[in-house]
């Protein structure tokens, strides 16, 4: 009799749903540059090119040109702070549709300062007419939390484009409610690359068409430098990630780029060269052979003399 129990309960244990622990399996890309000893951009490579570190080891990767429609979500700051350059913000909308999104891209557009508010969404309107109607909100500057809306976005577009993520303002957060960590795990897990146009902080003069890089604007570069020189900004930038600007630690942590402007003309150089790197990197895509949680440091080398890479330095994998 006792044995029959037994068996009648181990029966009824097993019919029971037990949880399943399920561990995410994520596919990771890494947009890289690759320059020449001379500091050209080296076109042409293809996977066995490369190779990639995921935490010292070596992964399987697959590589593409840049060529995938890009889907850009265009955060704004519209504040008391920023109200004399919005003119020339109003005025970019046919630069980022020939240069920036292209053809056979879209772009959303989000304003922030005392809220956050998405002006034009991705399946409608046009980005002239939404440049041309911000308006200066209130003084925060809710940067984090446009950030946090614009991944929103972003993560709901076709996993064939590559996503970018592109800030308008100054290099600091007022009054959001998330936080910068979040914003930066976020933007890693949705391999969203992002790109910031940097203004000069409150009380900072306007220069029509001339610009300095001062201390206080590192982390980034001045809007216009040739393309071939990026490579060495690029390294210096990710240097410049010490947590207290947010623009450096994002573009840092994505692989993407900080450029500085105070004109109208730097607006439109600095919206160009991002255009340019954004379809001259090569988006190397991979399933980490490592699925440890944390944070995984990639490392990507190319089988070519003299030649300088630039890429993401790493991203975070949970399993919670």
């Amino acid at each position: 009799m006792r044995l029959l129990l037994l068996n009648l309960c181990l029966a009824s244990l097993q019919a029971q749903d037990l949880p399943t622990i399920r561990v995410p399996v994520r596919l990771v890309t890494v947009p890289t540059l690759v320059f020449s000893q001379g500091n050209r951009l080296i076109p042409g490579l293809e996977a066995a090119d490369f190779r990639v570190l995921d935490k010292g080891r070596s992964q399987q990767i697959t590589v593409e040109e840049a060529s995938a429609p890009l889907s850009v979500a265009i955060a704004i700051q519209a504040n008391e702070d920023v109200r004399a350059y919005l003119p020339f913000i109003a005025k970019t909308g046919n630069v980022v549709d020939a240069l920036l999104s292209g053809g056979t891209g879209e772009a959303a557009v989000l304003t922030y300062g005392s809220a956050v508010n998405v002006v034009k969404p991705f399946d409608s309107g046009d980005v002239d007419s939404a440049l041309r109607e911000i308006r200066a909100d209130g003084k925060p500057a809710r940067m984090i939390d446009a950030g946090m809306r614009a991944v929103s976005l972003l993560s709901k577009r076709p996993a064939a484009r590559s996503r970018i993520l592109l800030f308008i303002g100054q290099a600091r957060d007022t009054e959001s409610e998330s936080k910068l960590m979040s914003l930066e795990q976020a933007v890693e897990k949705e391999n969203i690359t992002v790109y910031c146009l940097a203004l000069p902080e409150v009380g900072r003069a306007f220069v029509s068409d001339t610009f300095s890089l001062t201390g206080a604007e590192k982390g980034g570069f001045k809007a216009g430098v040739d393309l071939g020189r990026l490579i060495s900004v690029l390294a210096r930038s990710a240097s410049a990630a010490d947590g207290s600007d947010p623009f450096s630690v994002l573009t840092a942590a994505t692989g993407g780029t900080e450029v500085h402007f105070r004109s109208q003309h730097q607006l439109e150089d600095g919206i160009a060269a991002i255009g340019v790197e954004a379809r001259s990197a090569y988006v190397l895509s991979y399933y980490p052979n490592s699925q440890d949680s944390g944070y995984h440091t990639v490392k990507v080398e190319v089988d070519i003399s003299g030649a300088k890479v630039y890429s993401r330095p790493g991203y975070w994998l949970r399993t919670d």
